[in-house]
């Protein structure tokens, strides 16, 4: 009988620990996979998808504009770029960025700058990933219209009438090196996006109230 008892508590104990390591090493694989795996290097898959570049209203999530964005958006157009450290195709797309825009940035930097673009001012933020706050990483969520899950990842964000009558943000969202053959392609693709941007900002400016 006590032979019994001893079996059954130490298969009690042995049974407790491996269910307590399983919960916790569960808790620590949630962490690791949404901090680090979540988030695709589109170029490591080899995955450059043609997406819309048509603008929609409702966020991907569901959540609000983020702050930040609705910030700059009093000034004009915002135009966000995202990347993680380790990514061929944000190495390829940054340097063609930097060409439409005549700015300066390294790749590791969260960079903010105010730009006159042909006259008018729009907002570019680069976002890293692997550096900038969470306030910030969290925002591509909020922006990932087409559930692509990787990085480089590019949206335009400006304002627009919705079907209320009521002037909102409105944005669009481009992702890898847009499905398309050459650098020249893209610097032209991204520049008809950048500038549909501003012309929607300035057709509806006049009725946006931040």
């Amino acid at each position: 009988m006590r032979k019994m008892l001893t079996v059954q508590i130490t298969l009690l104990v042995v049974f407790s620990a491996a269910f307590g390591g399983i919960v916790f090493f569960t808790d620590v694989y949630d962490q690791v996979y949404t901090r680090i795996v979540s988030i695709t290097c589109l170029s490591c898959i080899k995955l450059d998808p043609k997406t819309s570049s048509e603008f929609v209203f409702k966020t991907a999530n569901g959540e609000d504009h983020p702050g930040f964005v609705l910030e700059n958006l009093s000034k004009g157009p915002v135009f966000i770029a995202y990347r993680k450290d380790v990514c061929t195709y944000c190495d390829e797309m940054e340097p063609l960025i930097m060409d439409i825009l005549n700015i300066t940035f390294g790749k590791e930097d969260v960079f903010y700058k105010t730009i006159n673009f042909k006259g008018d001012n729009i907002t570019f933020i680069h976002i890293n990933r692997d550096h900038a706050p969470k306030i910030l990483t969290d925002s591509l969520q909020i922006y990932d219209k087409d559930k692509i899950n990787g990085v480089p990842m590019f949206t335009f964000v400006t304002i627009n009438y919705d079907h209320d009558g009521v002037v909102k943000p409105y944005y669009t969202t481009l992702y890898a090196k847009l499905g398309l053959k050459n650098d020249e392609e893209i610097k032209n693709y991204l520049t008809k996006v950048l500038e549909e941007s501003i012309s929607l900002y300035n057709d509806n400016k006049a009725g946006y109230r931040p």
